[in-house]
């Protein structure tokens, strides 16, 4: 047996690290927590993986300075509004008013739906950028309805808190967004003023074979912008490509694909970290001074 997580719960000692710290902890809490409650707001997030689903590795905790790590974290629970509130160490409880379809059950657990998790993040105060890229990863997750269950939950949310910021969130949305950085670097070129760019949109050969999806582009003038995550700028080291491993593919790739793009007329710029983080008005910049050098008139 292992070190309890919760008192009264113990653990095999070789689940302690098989399993997610969180999900663990969570399932640990279910078991002295009524029938009636579910995890939400950033626990359901995290949960449900919800905050960035197609590269996880960009993703980071939503409404940052509020999360701790796990053994010392706040677990947020939902009760519907009544007289009994589960009063723990470790637990943030939140009494509501349950509506169909706010509850489901994953893995066992009871959590709010995606839809009720967003509106519950939003009331709480969460980052709108965090609230943009929780509802764009939804519309990705769930790209035949997700921007209308998004709508349809925030419908019923009126009156509720943070209504306003989350309509200006959803306006902001886009559908295909693949990764939070993504929805990072269409926010900068927002704020810098410049076009709105289609996302994720695919340019083809003149034979009609695809050529290349960008993050971002303007196909109007010809320019497109990609995020680049660290796994794009990997080399190879010589024992793995003696070995047989075809040396730096992504690079090569990345190379190949511009060389292209540039025979087909288009610009494309490639954005980093460092652009998003650190110098995001240099990116800006680049960004402005290929739309003008292709034509356009900002």
């Amino acid at each position: 047996m292992g070190v309890p997580p919760r008192r009264g719960v113990r653990v095999l000692r070789e689940a302690e690290t098989s399993a997610d710290p969180l999900w663990q902890h969570c399932r640990a809490a279910a078991l002295v927590l009524p029938a009636s409650a579910a995890f939400s707001h950033e626990t359901a997030a995290h949960l449900g993986g919800w905050s960035g689903p197609m590269r996880p590795e960009h993703a980071r905790p939503l409404s940052p300075g509020r999360s701790t790590p796990v053994g010392t974290t706040v677990t947020h629970v939902s009760v519907p509004a009544g007289p009994t509130r589960p009063r723990a160490k470790g637990i943030r409880t939140h009494q509501v008013t349950w509506r169909d379809g706010d509850v489901m059950v994953r893995g066992g657990l009871r959590l709010t739906s995606p839809w009720r998790t967003w509106c519950d993040l939003g009331a709480t105060g969460a980052d709108e950028v965090d609230l943009l890229i929780l509802a764009d990863a939804l519309r990705r997750r769930y790209p035949r309805d997700g921007a209308a269950r998004l709508a349809a939950r925030l419908e019923q949310w009126r009156g509720g808190r943070g209504v306003n910021r989350l309509r200006r969130v959803l306006a902001l949305s886009r559908d295909g967004v693949d990764s939070p950085m993504e929805t990072r670097v269409r926010l900068i070129f927002r704020a810098g003023g410049l076009p709105e760019p289609l996302v994720n949109h695919q340019i083809r050969l003149p034979h009609g074979g695809p050529l290349h999806r960008p993050d971002l582009c303007w196909p109007r003038w010809k320019v497109a912008a990609d995020y680049d995550g660290g796994h794009h700028f990997e080399r190879d080291s010589d024992a793995a490509v003696i070995s047989g491993r075809a040396s730096n593919w992504r690079i090569r790739q990345d190379q190949a694909r511009a060389e292209l793009l540039a025979q087909e007329g288009w610009t494309l710029r490639v954005f980093t970290a460092y652009d998003v983080f650190v110098d995001p008005d240099a990116a800006v910049m680049r960004m402005r001074d290929a739309l003008i050098r292709a034509g356009a008139r900002l």
